[in-house]
């Protein structure tokens, strides 16, 4: 009867130390992870190069420009969509290490990214295909569609690394504001 009682005892501890394992993984997953922190801001960058290289893309439509000064410009889009594309798979590697907010930026960027790459590797094929016809509305359809997601990536990744910056701002001001505060009396 004593071994069975010490054995309940043991299961009881053993569930309480894995509740409180648990617990303490939980609360550790809440927290900010300052590595997807940084990803960001670098995801920010090359996101805010995408975007001006779109928006002057766009502008060309309405030149004179030569197909190769175009091809040029798309290019130096897709080397920031490239760079975008491998700071998002760190950051999906590193999901489950964020806080909930952090998960949520990383699920958000997903399917925008998606977009670009495919609105801009159609849009690389037709300039291949259709040299000729940069004026054409087609193409400065596609020119557009670039500025216009480019711009959504920009500032979707920019308003998250605003948060990050606020919430770590308040964060350092409640914790001042605590140290200060004088000792309560009974």
């Amino acid at each position: 009867m004593k071994s069975r009682w010490i054995s309940i005892l043991t299961l009881a501890s053993v569930a309480l130390l894995m509740w409180m394992a648990g617990s303490s993984y939980a609360a550790a997953q809440t927290q900010d992870s300052a590595q997807i922190s940084q990803l960001l801001r670098e995801a920010q960058t090359y996101a805010i190069q995408a975007e001006r290289d779109a928006t002057e893309l766009e502008s060309f439509t309405h030149s004179k420009l030569s197909w190769q000064t175009h091809a040029q410009q798309l290019d130096r889009i897709r080397e920031n969509v490239n760079k975008l594309g491998k700071l998002h798979q760190q950051l999906t590697d590193m999901q489950e290490d964020g806080s909930p907010w952090q998960q949520e930026a990383i699920q958000q960027i997903d399917p925008v990214l998606r977009e670009m790459a495919d609105v801009l590797t159609t849009t690389i094929q037709h300039l291949s295909d259709n040299r000729a016809h940069i004026q054409f509305p087609q193409y400065q359809e596609y020119a557009r569609a670039n500025a216009e997601l480019s711009s959504k990536m920009a500032h979707m990744i920019s308003d998250y690394v605003a948060y990050d910056k606020a919430k770590s701002r308040a964060e350092a001001l409640e914790k001042k504001l605590e140290m200060s505060k004088p000792a309560e009396t009974e």
